[in-house]
Order: structure tokens, then sequence, then C-alpha cells
């Protein structure tokens, strides 16, 4: 499993869903938590995690499909990753 986290909004969304597995995991982090609100996006078929903590200070709410998560979690899922990347495009 790879844990790709994103930073920033300004995403190459084909680059990344050509890197994407199934199996894969993204993590949305600071401003990249706002891209859980467009609903135009066509997301890879990984996983779609919002780092918690990021998503309260932008006072956001989840729409379905994002799973928010704790730091502690996302350590969690940075160990049990066999790499982990910061995509940046």
């Amino acid at each position: 499993m790879k844990l790709i986290n994103l930073v920033a909004p300004n995403i190459n969304f084909s680059e990344l869903r050509a890197l994407c597995q199934p199996e894969d995991a993204i993590l949305l982090r600071q401003d990249a938590v706002l891209l859980c609100l467009n609903n135009t996006i066509t997301w890879p078929t990984a996983k779609v995690y919002v780092l918690q903590m990021d998503a309260q200070v932008r006072q956001l709410t989840m729409p379905s499909g994002f799973e928010l998560i704790s730091a502690e979690r996302w350590v969690e899922l940075a160990i049990a990753a066999k790499v982990s990347l910061l995509w940046q495009s």
C-alpha cells in the first residue's frame, strides 16, 4: 500500500489516477482538504482520507466518500504503508 499525501489543491488528477492502485490510500491535508468539496473530481479507486484537524480548522463538513481521520490514525497509515509520498504536481 502507498500512502499518498496531498497538501495543496492544485493536483494533476490524471497523473494521480495513473499512479494509484485500489489498495493505496490518499490523505488530504492542509489546503488539499478543500478538494473534498469539489464534486466534479474523478478520484482514483484508492480510499480517500481527510485529516480531521485540517478539516476542522477550515470548518468543513465531509461529504460522503471521504473518511475523517485523527493524527493517530494518520501515523498508523504511515507505518502500514510500504511507501509514503508527498504528492506535488
